[in-house]
């Protein structure tokens, strides 16, 4: 009998001007291969330049309702903290699946996710903090806000350049 296997989830980012995505095309294939099936919301990868079918190209399935990814998946990768969702009238943490696995920059520190924080222990989501890495050389593989910050710092410079 084949073993399910994982199933990681990556939905669209929904608050303003976030054009980041947890996941690129590439990402999934390293994924796919290590035998995790990946579901995609439709468009997640629109603010990166990647349509819905560079993601099934890469191996995941795209998923047009948000509340069918919540659910089906076993980890949730995003860019930012959860938040309402406008479109469904939920919040994201209401749409984790029980027990399930969070993988995002949660600022758990800041006063005004406290509240979140409780509410994911009370739905027993396993929840790891990007932002809780620490920014030293053992860890820089790992690091993802070091890695943004220097792509940013690089396209200011570019940007600077032009005007």
């Amino acid at each position: 009998m084949k073993e399910k296997s994982m199933r990681i989830g990556i939905p669209k980012e929904i608050l303003p001007e976030e054009k980041r995505v947890a996941a690129t095309p590439e990402t999934v294939t390293k994924y796919t291969n290590m035998g995790f099936s990946v579901a995609v919301e439709s468009t997640a990868g629109e603010g990166i330049g990647k349509s819905d079918q560079e993601y099934e190209d890469a191996g995941a399935t795209v998923i047009y309702d948000v509340e069918t990814l919540f659910a089906e998946s076993d980890i949730i990768l995003k860019v930012k903290q959860p938040v309402y969702n406008e479109t469904v009238e939920k919040h994201e943490v209401n749409m984790l699946r029980d027990g399930s696995t969070l993988i995002t920059f949660l600022h758990p520190a800041a006063p005004e996710s406290h509240d979140m924080v409780k509410r994911l222990r009370d739905k027993n989501i396993t929840a790891l903090t990007m932002d809780g890495i620490p920014r030293i050389s053992r860890a820089q593989r790992m690091d993802a806000l070091s890695s943004m910050s220097t792509v940013t710092g690089y396209k200011s410079v570019l940007i600077a350049a032009n005007h």
